[in-house]
């Protein structure tokens, strides 16, 4: 029996030699693999290339800017007043801008008959439109395509506005069209009820009281906020930074409005004013021409460095005073905004930092030309977070030209490589 049993332990001793010398072969054959396929990870580099395409990226300079006009508000009449012109619309010295009405009631009504009678006319002209040729008709349907476009852009943007005048387009162009293709459509109907609706206002019992003119030719906004008569336009040019300061603090409290009788702006060339370190403006002098972005909007506008770029190294800051010729209703009614000044502009290839190589001191790329990495010089112009601006076509010989196709992942890369 002892026999047995000492036999059985060494049975038992043998099976458990055995599991760990599983064990073992197990990991070496797992670390093994591992850098196996790390192995063929390193020498079996997918090759990939980018076309070189041309991008723009620039040097900025961000900050608040104060946006200084020349304009002036309008009375409001002591009244309800309704406008005669929309905004943006050029205005005459002596034109009339607006109707006033002893209320809002009569305001409304009034408003409506308005808007009755160019119903009205409108019917009538389509009623009255003669069969068109294949030009009225190309063109047309342009127009309706434009207004098509221009209403999913304005829904894109949630311009409820927008995509409502382009909804009006799209109607009234469709309409148009089946007048000029011949087909009949009857407006008898619509007009006899715009007459029925036109006859029940009486009109004669809320005729305005009076109107509001221009006293100086311009453009006309609707929007006002109480500092057209605080900054003075015509000082600008001379303005400290302590005027600005004091302007600054006047236009951070104002409140916008357009129920009153809105203003002219008199001039096309208006002003941001902004003041910024000295250092940031190294890159920049007075007369240079630079683009600002409107953060607000995106909206890109060339204008030029009025004063502010020429200024001594001791100075810390400077009023920085930018002028632009560019207005529209989104303009006229801006008072403080944050801008985006670019103040210096890189144009070349964007690549990945990793795509650029070195050779005999100078940089440049490979490009893949028939399956032939070919060297091609490029000088890095700019260096972003995870990009760089190069050069190209130059001139010089292997220069990097467009659409090329430029290596920018594969192992051992060298100028006359072949890759199958």
């Amino acid at each position: 029996m002892d026999e047995k049993r000492k036999s059985f332990g060494k049975i038992k001793n043998i099976s458990g030699i055995a599991g760990q010398n599983i064990l073992i072969v197990l990991v070496i054959v797992l670390v093994v693999s591992i850098a196996g396929i790390e192995c063929y990870r390193v020498l079996n580099v997918k090759l990939r290339t980018q076309t070189a395409e041309a991008a723009t990226v620039y040097d900025v300079l961000e900050t608040r800017a104060l946006f200084i006009r020349d304009e002036k508000s309008l009375s409001d009449g002591n009244g309800v007043t309704l406008a005669l012109v929309s905004d943006g619309e050029k205005i005459n010295t002596g034109g009339e801008i607006a109707m006033v009405f002893s209320s809002s009631e009569n305001a409304a009504k009034y408003a409506s008959y308005m808007e009755l009678e160019n119903e009205h006319e409108y019917y009538t002209d389509m009623q009255n439109m003669a069969v068109g040729n294949a030009t009225d008709i190309e063109k047309l349907e342009s127009d309706i395509l434009d207004s098509v476009n221009g209403y999913i852009r304005s829904a894109a943007l949630s311009d409820t506005k927008g995509a409502e005048e382009n909804a009006a387009e799209i109607n009234n162009g469709l309409t148009r069209r089946a007048l000029l293709i011949g087909e009949n459509v009857d407006f008898s109907s619509a007009l006899s009820d715009v007459e029925s609706k036109m006859n029940a206002l009486d009109i004669n019992s809320c005729k305005p009281v009076g109107y509001i003119t221009a006293e100086s030719s311009g453009t006309y906004s609707r929007y006002t906020d109480g500092c057209e008569g605080v900054i003075d336009y015509s000082s600008v040019k001379n303005m400290d930074i302590a005027a600005f300061d004091k302007y600054l603090n006047v236009a951070a409290s104002a409140n916008g409005n357009t129920d009153g009788g809105g203003k002219i702006i008199s001039s096309f060339e208006w002003y941001m004013c902004c003041v910024v370190n000295t250092s940031d403006v190294i890159e920049l002098e007075d007369g240079y021409n630079v683009q600002v972005v409107v953060k607000s909007t995106g909206q890109v506008l060339k204008c030029t460095v009025v004063k502010g770029a020429d200024v001594s190294v001791a100075e810390d800051q400077t009023l920085l005073v930018l002028s632009c010729n560019e207005i529209d209703t989104g303009l006229a009614a801006m008072r403080l905004e944050d801008i985006e000044i670019r103040v210096k502009e890189y144009t070349g290839i964007k690549v990945s930092p990793s795509a650029v190589y070195e050779l005999n001191g100078e940089q440049g790329v490979y490009a893949l030309v028939s399956n032939i990495a070919k060297w091609r010089r490029a000088d890095v112009l700019y260096t972003g977070e995870d990009y760089v601006i190069l050069s190209f076509d130059n001139g010089r010989r292997n220069e990097l030209k467009l659409y090329d196709e430029i290596i920018i992942n594969g192992r051992d890369v060298y100028d006359g490589k072949v890759y199958a």
